[in-house]
């Protein structure tokens, strides 16, 4: 990919909903990594569901149990088509969370809360907006396992980059894209922005809106420390995605060389 040719774009939000959503399909099945990891849980509520992908996709596999998928945006909630058999969908938390306590009053479902792809975005929201994420996540006492996917580096990220990969970045990246990459996030000297960029720079059609992103807004070793005593990880792994370690080799000749993806499941100890 020739990236000297790349032409700004302008626009803030996802410009193209299907390109964005597809882009996001071709990580559906590592998405569902837990539905084999967490017991006899039969009702599983996604927090950001988009356009419920993740949830039909569960829900072919799962057709027994019962999937509820919340996202802010109800463009996304008319995408994924509202009620379809054992799924809803819905664009209004308070609805997201009776939705959960009725299955669970009713029913005596044990419910799972996937968080795919969401923590980095909930931070662009401000402190009081994380604040009350995470007394959602941990304080509601809804939710027997907690499965987290996303995005987090170590804090050992933060380093010194190499400088051969730096040059190949600047030879081979548009001059103008890179400027305002580093005018907002740092020199990519620093890794932490280098890997940053490597996850970010293949975006380039809602550049305007990704770029000013942080997908890396909280390290590992914090969010590990964010777990409270009344939950215990049954599974851990951090790894960088294959795809990406194969696009930046192929677009820029580097090995990508931080671990840049997490996959967590807490489990209550409490319910």
């Amino acid at each position: 990919m020739n990236y000297k040719s790349i032409v700004e774009s302008k626009t803030k939000n996802v410009s193209n909903v299907t390109k964005y959503t597809t882009e996001m399909d071709k990580a559906l099945i590592d998405k569902i990594f837990f539905l084999d990891k967490v017991g006899d849980t039969t009702l599983f509520a996604d927090y950001g569901c988009a356009d419920g992908s993740v949830l039909k996709l569960a829900c072919s596999i799962l057709p027994q149990c019962t999937f509820i998928g919340f996202d802010n945006s109800k463009e996304m909630i008319d995408k994924a088509n509202l009620r379809r058999n054992a799924i809803y969908f819905t664009s209004d938390i308070n609805e997201f969370k009776k939705g959960i306590v009725k299955q669970q009053q009713y029913n005596k479902k044990k419910c799972c809360l996937s968080l795919l792809s969401l923590i980095h975005e909930m931070y662009s929201y401000g402190p009081e907006k994380v604040k009350d994420f995470w007394k959602f996540v941990f304080e509601t006492k809804l939710f027997h396992y907690i499965a987290i996917r996303d995005m987090c580096v170590s804090h050992t990220t933060s380093r010194q980059s190499d400088p051969i990969s730096v040059a190949k970045i600047r030879m081979n990246y548009d001059n103008n894209l890179l400027s305002q990459w580093e005018s907002r996030w740092g020199s990519l000297t620093e890794n932490w922005s280098l890997t940053h960029f490597l996850l970010t720079y293949r975006y380039v059609d809602s550049w305007e809106r990704e770029f000013r992103e942080n997908y890396l807004p909280i390290n590992l070793e914090d969010l590990l420390a964010l777990i409270p005593n009344n939950f215990e990880p049954t599974y851990i792994e951090h790894f960088a995605l294959p795809f990406i370690r194969q696009q930046v080799k192929q677009d820029f000749d580097i090995d990508l060389q931080d671990r840049t993806h997490l996959k967590l499941i807490l489990k209550s100890k409490s319910i």
